[in-house]
């Protein structure tokens, strides 16, 4: 069946490189506004003057698209999540009022499927700025809406019987952490309060689903939460938060792929608790290939790619603490083959007005000492000359020497002298 709004998809783009202003919609060909005056827009992966279209446009063919979709599957398809074009999703503003607008169209049309409607509630939600006090409100009244429609299936004997074989259970479990999620990103007493109850009552339900992700995810919200309550700092046993964030990584990559914006944020998580395990190394390798996939798949300018990108920036400044100073400073790079290094600080906390007062100074290497994590590579080695050229992560340091943990498989960590490490500036 031919699509009642399908138009090719090329058909109003040209080789102009300046986007918007050589371009029309998609879907009615116009290059101007729309008869309510908004112009055209684009925030997904397109490039080039593809991609564009009017809101309005977009919201009638979701519409189509829904309609068609829930006669052959019982589900209303991705036309208001997703570019058919590049087939991403569509991200900032463009996404908060599709997202929107996909609610009121299955309120209008389709409320009486219950878990069609849950699912539109619980992607507004997470587009929602509690710091906006018409986004609280409505939120407020989202998660009402939800509780009530939870309530409401349950009432219902048929689903009774098969909630937890029919996915009514997990779509329970769903709704009570996001409604958590809601309350916590509030921050009040009363609301960390409330967001408390919920996560356990969602921990309890994705315990019983055997859903270990989704458990771990929620516990660790309670923890954040009874923090807060408290007014302590959140305790982080490295080693647990580096599995989680692996665990994690590892299951949206088989559930979307590598190169989802999802996928992607949780990596940069991963690349974290990497980093902050002293391996610096596995962080900047994982960190460059995730904003090269950003990159080639969504754009220099998308979300993921900035993001990603400033993760990585982040991570590739080498900390360096001066021995005779007794401070951080970043070290930039080396001079005199290798004798010196070139090193610009102190390191502050807070960048705010802190940068006119930055010095760059050249010290003899014996004075600059890398930050635990920091790769490195041996070199001047006699006794053990195959580690010459082997990149590792600088660990625990002692007496001028460091523990060293290679990157490269079945090379055992080893400690060498200070004078046998120089910093890698830039991974091969």
């Amino acid at each position: 069946m031919t699509h009642p709004m399908s138009v090719e998809v090329n058909m109003c783009t040209n080789n102009a490189a300046d986007g918007a202003s050589s371009s029309c919609c998609w879907l009615c060909l116009g290059d101007g506004p729309d008869a309510s005056g908004m112009p055209l827009t684009r925030n997904c992966s397109c490039r080039g003057s593809s991609g564009f279209a009017h809101l309005s446009c977009i919201i009638r063919y979701a519409e189509i698209d829904g309609r068609n979709s829930f006669q052959s599957t019982g589900n209303i398809g991705a036309a208001f999540q997703e570019c058919p074009n590049c087939k991403q999703e569509f991200q900032n503003d463009l996404r908060y009022h599709l997202e929107r607008a996909r609610v009121s169209f299955i309120e209008k049309e389709f409320s009486n499927d219950h878990m069609v409607h849950l699912r539109a509630l619980i992607h507004r939600m997470r587009v929602l700025d509690v710091k906006s006090d018409v986004d609280k409100a409505e939120g407020d009244q989202i998660c009402f809406k939800m509780i009530s429609i939870i309530d409401e299936m349950k009432g219902h004997p048929s689903m009774q019987r098969d909630w937890k074989s029919g996915g009514f259970m997990k779509m329970e479990a769903v709704v009570l952490y996001v409604v958590g999620l809601f309350h916590m990103n509030i921050g009040s007493e009363e609301n960390l309060r409330e967001a408390l109850d919920y996560f356990r009552r969602a921990v309890d339900l994705f315990t019983l689903l055997g859903d270990e992700i989704n458990m771990m995810t929620a516990k660790k919200n309670i923890s954040k939460v009874e923090a807060k309550l408290h007014g302590v700092e959140v305790y982080y046993d490295e080693g647990s938060n580096l599995k989680f964030s692996q665990k994690q990584y590892n299951y949206w990559f088989e559930k979307l792929g590598e190169h989802h914006p999802i996928t992607i944020r949780r990596g940069e998580l991963y690349a974290h608790a990497l980093y902050c395990s002293n391996q610096g190394v596995a962080a900047e390798r994982l960190l460059t290939k995730l904003a090269a996939i950003s990159r080639q798949v969504h754009g220099p300018t998308h979300n993921s790619t900035l993001s990603a990108a400033s993760a990585l920036k982040d991570i590739k400044e080498r900390r360096v603490f001066i021995d005779s100073r007794k401070e951080w400073f970043h070290a930039l790079r080396y001079e005199n083959d290798g004798l010196s290094c070139v090193v610009k600080g102190p390191v502050v906390e807070s960048a705010h007005g802190y940068e006119d007062h930055m010095m760059t100074l050249s010290l003899p290497i014996t004075d600059v000492l890398p930050a635990p994590g920091t790769p490195v590579v041996c070199q001047g080695l006699s006794e053990r000359a195959h580690l010459n050229g082997k990149i590792g992560d600088t660990q625990g340091f002692n007496g001028g020497q460091f523990e060293v943990h290679f990157e490269e498989a079945g090379l055992e960590p080893a400690i060498i002298k200070h004078e046998n490490l120089r910093i890698v500036f830039e991974l091969p």
